[in-house]
């Protein structure tokens, strides 16, 4: 069982199912029933209960399906499911939050609200920072090329993270998980190349530690291959520069933006109008406006693109280069997900994968 900085249990038992610990009044936000068995004093820590009252009033209000409501209902106790059996959608309530207001305005965007996206990561490296998506309990995905270099014991990985410096200028409803790094597993076909998108730009982390079951780490859902992505926006989040200047400065707080997804075509369209070469592959997938403005940017790198799918967050997205930040026709260009989630899944179940 994962145990938290503050000593009390990550989730408790009631009624014979399992449910995450956490602040009661998080609970409460959530539509959950506050109840012993963390340990602590329950008007701090509860043992959050969400009945299936309570979830089908979830149900009514995101417009999922009855499908995956009962595969809610059931979610804790298919996490004990073998490797070999598994199934982001029935196995792990992924891509929901407790916030379901997103800021619908990184560069030119809103600070995120805590609990907002619980599935993103912040990546230390040595001197530098990426983004990350938390797509399993034990796996972290981000770009290729922000830890090809990198040795393991360099990179340290975040969850339910808001305020990467704790400055006290956003409330934080519950700590920050801090992880090490077992294992990364590069994309087969990674390709890095200096002047273009890097082909395949899509790693894996294998945290040494479970992240724990709180509200504010949830993973991401992963796409189906056949996803239609035409004429959709996309939320794009991180830690990134703020404004698209020379200086190397980040934010502190987590941001976001909003950004349409665009056709290919028309992408390398507006490339050519700012008389900029650029190859792009089946495997990429760009999104900005035209007249720039949101935007990601550096710093940013290997955090997560997501659209609302069928009443959950699904990950279509890893940010990987762009030329120039916020500019006019220069959209953001991003590993396209749904191209490698299948490869993404079997790496999480531990099963091989021809590519």
């Amino acid at each position: 069982m994962f145990v938290t900085m503050f000593g009390y249990p990550s989730n408790c038992e009631n009624m014979g199912n399992s449910y995450p610990c956490t602040l009661s009044f998080a609970c409460w936000l959530v539509g959950g029933s506050s109840q012993p068995g963390c340990g602590a004093s329950s008007w701090i820590i509860s043992c959050c209960v969400v009945t299936k009252k309570k979830a089908l009033a979830e149900f009514q209000d995101t417009g999922d399906d009855f499908q995956t409501l009962e595969s809610r209902e059931d979610a804790i106790p298919l996490l004990q499911k073998r490797a070999d059996d598994y199934d982001d959608r029935d196995s792990e309530q992924c891509g929901v939050t407790a916030d379901r207001a997103f800021s619908k305005r990184i560069i030119g965007g809103k600070k995120a609200l805590f609990g907002q996206y619980p599935w993103q990561a912040y990546i230390k490296i040595a001197t530098y920072q990426c983004g990350g998506v938390l797509v399993s309990r034990r796996f972290v995905a981000t770009a290729a090329h922000c830890i090809i270099n990198a040795r393991l014991k360099e990179i340290l990985v975040y969850l339910g993270e808001l305020d990467t410096q704790d400055t006290g200028d956003v409330e934080e409803l519950a700590p920050a998980e801090l992880h090490r790094v077992k294992k990364r597993i590069i994309h087969p076909k990674f390709r890095y190349r200096s002047t273009q998108p890097d082909l395949y730009d899509l790693s894996l982390l294998e945290l040494l530690t479970e992240a724990g079951r709180a509200f504010h780490i949830i993973p991401i859902c992963l796409p189906h291959y056949t996803i239609d992505l035409a004429g959709r926006s996309g939320v794009v989040a991180g830690w990134g520069k703020v404004q698209p200047s020379n200086e190397l400065i980040g934010t502190n707080v987590l941001r976001s933006a909003s950004v349409p997804l665009l056709d290919i075509h028309e992408c390398m369209k507006w490339h050519t109008l700012k008389k900029i070469s650029v190859d792009l592959r089946e495997d990429m997938v760009c999104a900005g406006h035209p007249d720039g403005k949101y935007d990601a940017c550096l710093g940013d790198s290997g955090g997560p693109l997501v659209v609302l799918e069928n009443g959950r967050w699904t990950l279509v997205g890893i940010t990987s280069a762009g030329f120039g930040c916020g500019e006019p026709h220069q959209p953001g260009i991003y590993h396209r997900v749904p191209m490698t989630a299948d490869w993404i899944r079997a790496v999480i179940s531990g099963r091989g994968f021809q590519v």
